[in-house]
């Protein structure tokens, strides 16, 4: 699974205008993304098996803008066809991945409608099997969905929304949806900084190498995405063989600097991306000063650190985080991030009506309760100084105390 970008010493980018979901404008607008870069012809020959992969994260309704949207989907699927190729259409949400969860989730999010309409097979990602990746720099195994094994190459759909957790997420963390089931836990537990979790991202997207990445920019997500932010009219749709090159240029768009995030300046390091980042790259079709937008809420960056010493760092670190709060009046108790939370930091309380309680010192701040929370239960906060103060003592406290145990759950439920 090559990049069409492979040879080639300056990665392009399309970015074309697209101000609504109406599907004549998304084929339009798609199919002019596309033939910038050369046509699909490039990216897929007569017999490929094809992996569309879209951003599924959750079962939320196409307008909430948590998912690709469908029309993008159906572009997708007959520019495949058109050349020659099958295609197929798969993706796993942010938790267990079940048959009765992947086809509520395919309902739900308006492709399982798409894929019928259009005769293509929804794929359920159930198995999966560790794949190989000697070049990793964190991570040299995945355990990917089968589905890799019966397609020549993947084009990746990806969302133009914020992240919680890494800031940004766009084309190379879409791919982390190949990553089976509750497994994407365990990488959030392995790799609890965003730097190593990003790293891995990085790496991954080596591992599977999408022929090409078509990004739904129409309307993207800000604030406290991927799943609980405000869903924000950008009017865009970018593609590029470079998955990398194209989260560059994305984040220029919405007036964020790329290298403030970790797999931008990670792409960089290894030769990914030119080291000029966008200046380097070739954007075709909209110039890039039209493009952009002024007001797009990133979330504020998690500060990490690293550089001050011992109890000073981590009071530090504390104090710029946030921490998730459950909304206790718009939980409905289904559990969904008790369930997904890779640190067992959550507990539903048995003896208080099932309310979420945190324990704040096994919280890793992965954020995976806020991607999965159906009713937007979940926000982020600061905590009150006295709290992070605590917090950040508490290792040091345990040790004074000759104690090895954690704090024990606190209960985070505004009413």
């Amino acid at each position: 699974m090559g990049s069409g970008d492979e040879g080639r010493d300056r990665p392009s980018v399309s970015l074309v205008r697209c101000a609504t979901y109406d599907p004549s404008t998304v084929d339009a607008s798609v199919r002019k993304a596309v033939s910038l870069l050369g046509g699909i012809s490039r990216y897929v020959a007569s017999g490929d098996r094809v992996l569309i992969k879209p951003n599924m994260l959750a079962a939320r309704r196409p307008e909430q803008a948590v998912t690709t949207h469908p029309e993008v989907v159906r572009v997708a699927i007959r520019l495949v066809r058109e050349a020659g190729g099958t295609p197929v259409v798969g993706d796993s949400p942010a938790g267990p991945s079940t048959e009765r969860i992947l086809r509520h989730l395919a309902n739900k999010t308006g492709i399982a409608e798409v894929c019928a309409q259009e005769g293509v097979r929804f794929v359920l990602f159930l198995e999966h099997a560790t794949v190989a990746y000697e070049d990793g720099r964190v991570a040299r195994t995945f355990d990917l969905t089968n589905t890799l094994k019966e397609v020549d190459s993947v084009i990746s759909l990806a969302k133009l929304k914020t992240h919680s957790f890494t800031g940004y997420t766009g084309a190379v963390k879409n791919l982390f949806g190949l990553v089976h089931g509750l497994r994407k836990a365990e990488y959030h537990l392995r790799m609890k900084d965003v730097e190593a979790f990003s790293e891995m991202l990085v790496d991954l997207a080596g591992c599977v190498g999408p022929r090409l990445t078509i990004m739904d920019a129409v309307v993207g997500m800000d604030g406290d995405g991927p799943s609980g932010g405000r869903p924000r009219e950008v009017g865009l749709l970018l593609a590029s063989s470079n998955p990398h090159a194209l989260d560059a240029v994305a984040l220029e768009v919405v007036d964020a600097n790329p290298e403030t995030i970790h797999t931008v300046r990670s792409a960089i390091a290894r030769g990914h991306l030119p080291e000029q980042c966008v200046s380097g790259i070739e954007i075709l079709g909209e110039p890039l000063d039209a493009a952009r937008i002024h007001d797009f809420r990133i979330p504020p960056k998690v500060r990490r650190f690293g550089g001050v010493p011992g109890i000073l760092g981590r009071i530090a670190s504390e104090g710029a985080a946030r921490k998730p709060v459950f909304v206790d009046r718009a939980c409905v108790r289904c559990g969904s991030c008790v369930d997904i939370c890779p640190a067992s930091a959550l507990k539903a309380s048995g003896a208080d009506k099932g309310k979420i309680r945190i324990s704040r010192d096994a919280c890793i701040r992965c954020y995976c309760c806020l991607e999965v929370c159906p009713e937007d239960a979940v926000v982020l906060r600061r905590m009150p100084m006295r709290s992070w103060l605590t917090l950040a003592t508490a290792p040091w406290r345990r040790r004074r105390d000759g104690k090895d145990g954690g704090d024990a759950p606190r209960s985070l439920c505004p009413r």
